[in-house]
């Protein structure tokens, strides 16, 4: 009985031994704010230290670390210098605070190593992808980019190329590297599967649906109806503006603009020289003035990649920007006023017929009044107005009008002139005008009343 008495005597004492030295261990860590007898940090043993011996320890501890890509070395860098928290103080001591002091028992052997990781600050992690990006910007430019898979269309059909893998470093992957090699107390970090992958592969799901999309888009019809003209654009040629951006079919804007620049400049009028049968003087060549149409190149590009890209052909007339534009393909049509300054006489056209034939007086023949010769048009019609503008001398001038009919961009018009004492013959040579149309005013009326804004005007 009293062996029995003295077990649980001792057994009770023992107990309460044990719980004083758990007691007191936990008081003790809570106390001297150390870490744990186990706990390391980028390899680096600090257990029992406070967070200025560790920061101390880690600072001298701290070793160059090399980049490695086999048997090239990228980069070399001491973690200092990517601005690691690991080594201040104040970080350190929030690491202690983080402990659970009453834990102590489980840290006796560095046989279960407490590593803290610079992956669980993300102060350390920002740090880190910041410097891995500054190692990785300088590195690509001597090295090789990986190619995206793609494809060509050649004698009818597609042909796929492969992707291909370069050497170029991916910024997030050298950052987890260096992460990982700072917390194992690592010197070399390799890199030699950090490298940026091809964004599409032949093999993937965007590659192949955009590979499908082309072929139903080149199976399509694209035509344009224009100006009496079919066209339709060839296979090779759409597929020519067909591009992956980012594994996403889409269209080249600038292939699709030189395409319709270029059917523009062949089938537009703006730019032209016509040959017009005129009423005196048999065939004459006219320059291009502001009566003709052209495609609305900036206009019509994201129309007709949408059309495209929506790969059900389409058959359109393009926008249109000018004057003159016919379904049928005609040009100057059949009602238009002629003015034939060798001649010095003006003629309208209604449909085909002669509606008024008058004498006029056009500029003097010097470079700074004369006529302007060109396929123009009457953009705009104003009765009673007042045309200004200088003299040879310097000196401004003001005329009234009853009529009066700009044609060019310049300030060039038709409008009655009752100061004209005469019309026709060789007055216009000492007596022209400032490079208008002077017109008797006992015919602008009926000028006026038969013309319309968008009648084209032929000057020659």
């Amino acid at each position: 009985m009293k062996k029995r008495k003295a077990l649980v005597i001792g057994l009770v004492t023992a107990c309460v031994a044990v719980g004083a030295l758990y007691v007191g261990q936990a008081m003790h860590y809570s106390a001297a704010k150390v870490f744990f007898n186990d706990t390391q940090i980028a390899g680096v043993n600090v257990g029992g230290n406070t967070a200025q011996e560790a920061a101390t320890k880690l600072k001298s501890a701290m070793h160059t670390l090399t980049l490695q890509d086999g048997n090239q070395t990228v980069s070399t860098f001491k973690p200092q210098e990517a601005n690691l928290k690991i080594t201040s103080v104040a970080s350190l001591k929030q690491a202690i605070a983080q402990q659970n002091a009453w834990s102590w028992p489980m840290h006796l052997t560095t046989a279960t190593a407490d590593t803290i990781k610079l992956s669980t600050s993300s102060k350390n992690q920002q740090s880190v992808q910041a410097y891995a990006k500054q190692i990785v910007t300088k590195a690509n430019k001597t090295r090789t980019a990986s190619k995206d898979a793609s494809f060509t269309y050649q004698d009818g059909h597609y042909v796929t190329t492969k992707e291909k893998q370069g050497n170029q470093l991916d910024a997030t992957k050298v950052a987890a590297s260096i992460t990982k090699a700072i917390e194992q107390g690592k010197t070399t970090v390799d890199v030699s599967n950090d490298y940026l992958a091809p964004k599409v592969t032949t093999t993937s799901t965007t590659f192949k649906s955009a590979l499908a999309k082309a072929k139903t888009i080149t199976n399509k019809a694209y035509t344009y109806k224009l100006s009496g003209h079919t066209i339709t654009i060839p296979d090779k040629t759409v597929a020519s503006w067909l591009t992956l951006k980012n594994g996403k079919l889409t269209t080249n804007q600038k292939l699709v603009k030189t395409y319709l620049t270029k059917l523009s400049h062949k089938y537009g009028t703006i730019y032209k020289t016509r040959t017009f049968k005129s009423t005196k003087r048999g065939t004459v060549k006219v320059p291009a003035g502001l009566y003709g149409w052209s495609i609305k190149v900036t206009s019509e590009t994201p129309a007709l990649s949408k059309r495209v890209l929506a790969g059900n052909g389409m058959t359109r007339t393009p926008v249109i920007q000018g004057s003159g534009y016919h379904k049928n393909g005609t040009d100057i049509g059949n009602s238009y006023v002629e003015v034939d300054k060798t001649n010095q006489h003006m003629w309208v056209y209604k449909n085909g017929k002669v509606v008024v034939s008058t004498d006029v007086v056009t500029g003097l023949p010097t470079t700074a009044h004369h006529t302007p010769s060109g396929v123009w048009v009457i953009w705009s019609k104003q009765r009673n107005t007042t045309l200004r503008g200088k003299n040879d001398n310097g000196s401004s001038y003001a005329s009234k009008v009853k009529y009066w009919m700009p044609v060019d961009d310049t300030g060039v018009g038709i409008h009655d002139s009752s100061w004209q004492p005469q019309y026709g013959g060789t007055w216009y040579k000492k007596h022209g005008s400032h490079g208008c149309v002077n017109t008797p005013p006992s015919k602008i009326a009926a000028v006026y009343a038969n013309v319309k804004v968008g009648t084209p005007v032929l000057i020659f």
